[in-house]
């Protein structure tokens, strides 16, 4: 995610050099052929270039809104993913009875519910992204706990799974009463919600027709904008026509680079820092000595 107060240019350049450089030698070769060539055909000023450019700009902008709310929405889910990490981990660790007897098992017991918090938040990352998230499940929960989720296509969903099994034995040896399990499953249950809109977002990507033709409009537009300003502007075609056309090079770009916030680029979600605040606060719920460092934006940018 770009947290910086102004995107470069060097971001902006890759996405539209190559349709303003073709947009570029095009105006010119028209710009040429009539100033030099006698080429007074290629003057078109009836060209209806207003009325057009109004309404593209209304269907790019329509396009880029429906892109920003699959951003957006995948944001606050995932901002809601750290408040019910949050709640699930005060759950585990204040609503457990202790006895002299079972007091160790039960504190061994909560701190295992509390890193499969953890580990869930990573494999849903790794999930989203389609990584591999078995290197960093082993490093929290080690590999004997995270060989039995090898077998699984969806790793997130057996993390929640095993979760549930567990509070379940919980509830079996008395540890926690039937509101308590009421309680811990209606959190299980929202985590789970959770997941489905991610995988939703991922799994569905905007209409085709929202991405062939706002590109195929705004092609079409470029190509006939040089034929209504070559008789006004004669060789300044170029430099008019290439600056009109970026604009709208770019909102279709922009579209473009958000409309899947689950792919790992600097457009995205910060999945990787979003999971590292999550395993901070909740190790450090557990009073653990050691935590990982916060994940700072580098150069502006944040994963």
């Amino acid at each position: 995610m770009i947290v910086r107060d102004h995107l470069p240019w060097i971001r902006i350049w890759p996405g539209v050099s190559r349709r303003l450089g073709l947009l570029f030698f095009f105006d010119t070769t028209v710009a040429m052929l009539y100033t030099f060539a006698g080429a007074k055909f290629l003057a078109l000023p009836e060209l209806p270039l207003a009325i057009m450019g109004g309404a593209i700009s209304i269907f790019l902008a329509f396009r880029t809104n429906s892109a920003y709310d699959r951003w957006w929405e995948a944001r606050i889910l995932w901002g809601g993913l750290v408040n019910f990490s949050r709640t699930f981990a005060r759950q585990v660790l204040t609503m457990f009875d202790r006895d002299v007897r079972s007091g160790d098992a039960v504190r061994s017991f909560q701190r295992l519910l509390v890193l499969r918090m953890i580990a869930f938040t990573c494999a849903l990352r790794c999930h989203l992204r389609g990584q591999n998230p078995f290197p960093e499940l082993e490093g929290i929960l080690g590999p004997s706990d995270t060989e039995g989720f090898r077998s699984h296509t969806n790793v997130p969903a057996a993390i929640l799974l095993e979760m549930g099994v567990s509070l379940r034995h919980a509830y079996e040896r008395g540890w926690i009463d039937s509101m308590r399990w009421t309680s811990f499953d209606r959190s299980l249950t929202e985590l789970t919600n959770i997941q489905g809109a991610c995988e939703r977002i991922k799994n569905t990507p905007l209409p085709r027709q929202y991405d062939f033709l706002p590109r195929l409009l705004v092609g079409f537009f470029c190509i006939l904008l040089p034929f209504g300003l070559v008789g006004g502007l004669g060789l300044l075609t170029p430099v008019a026509s290439t600056l009109i056309g970026f604009i709208f090079v770019a909102l279709d770009s922009v579209g473009r680079e958000i409309e899947n916030p689950f792919e790992n680029t600097v457009h995205d979600t910060p999945m990787t820092s979003l999971t590292r605040t999550i395993e901070i606060n909740l190790r450090q719920h557990l009073g653990d000595a050691l935590s990982p460092r916060d994940i700072k934006p580098v150069e502006g940018f944040v994963y």
